[in-house]
Order: C-alpha cells, then sequence, then structure tokens
C-alpha cells in the first residue's frame, strides 16, 4: 500500500485540474474500488470532501486561500494531526493534503 501512496502522491502532486485517470486511481488505491466511472474527485470539492470522510473518518477539512490570495489551501485535521496542501484548484487542495494524511498515518502503522 505505502508504493502506491508514494506514487499516487506524485500523480497528485503535479496535477493541474480535473483528471477522470487521476480519479481512477484515486478511487482504487484509497478506496479498494476498480470502478470505471469513479466519482469525479478532481473536478468537485462535494466528491472530495466525501472521499475525506470515507478515508479519513473523523477528521476535520477546512479550505481557503493561501496568503497570496491565488492558490487554494486545504487542511486536514484530528487531534494533533495536521496536514496542510496547496494546489492549483479546491479539489486538488483537497486531494493533495488527503494523499499526505493517508501516507502519514501508513508510516505510523508499520
Amino acid at each position: 500500500m505505502t508504493s502506491e501512496l508514494e506514487a499516487l502522491g506524485e500523480h497528485v502532486a503535479i496535477a493541474t485540474g480535473s483528471d477522470r485517470e487521476l480519479d481512477r486511481e484515486l478511487d482504487r488505491v484509497l478506496t479498494g474500488d476498480a470502478s470505471t466511472t469513479p466519482p469525479d474527485y478532481t473536478a468537485s470539492v462535494d466528491r472530495c470532501i466525501d472521499l475525506v470522510h470515507l478515508v479519513l473518518p473523523g477528521w476535520a477539512w477546512h479550505v481557503g486561500w493561501d496568503a497570496s490570495g491565488i492558490l487554494p489551501y486545504a487542511t486536514l485535521c484530528r487531534g494533533r494531526q495536521r496536514v496542510e496542501a496547496r494546489a492549483p484548484t479546491v479539489p486538488l487542495a483537497l486531494l493533495r493534503a488527503l494523499v499526505r494524511a493517508r501516507k502519514e498515518l501508513a508510516r505510523h502503522e508499520r
């Protein structure tokens, strides 16, 4: 799972917008669903929030604009655990934070 998360993290890090192939990869790696028609995570804030609730139950989320006012950011947290990410779009910021959080949890599980 860790190598899949690493590869997914790299793919999410270079994404610049809606990407159906990335949606399929997110669905497969994070939910175990190999559906040919996954939700449009990379294009929809609502679908990203659904994914956060599924993959990281009990985590809170926040989105906004960074200090430059140009790039969206997302923060995911639970207790003292906190992960942030910036991206060209709000869905991608949420997805980058989600994958980072999942990778950190995977490291702690080992």
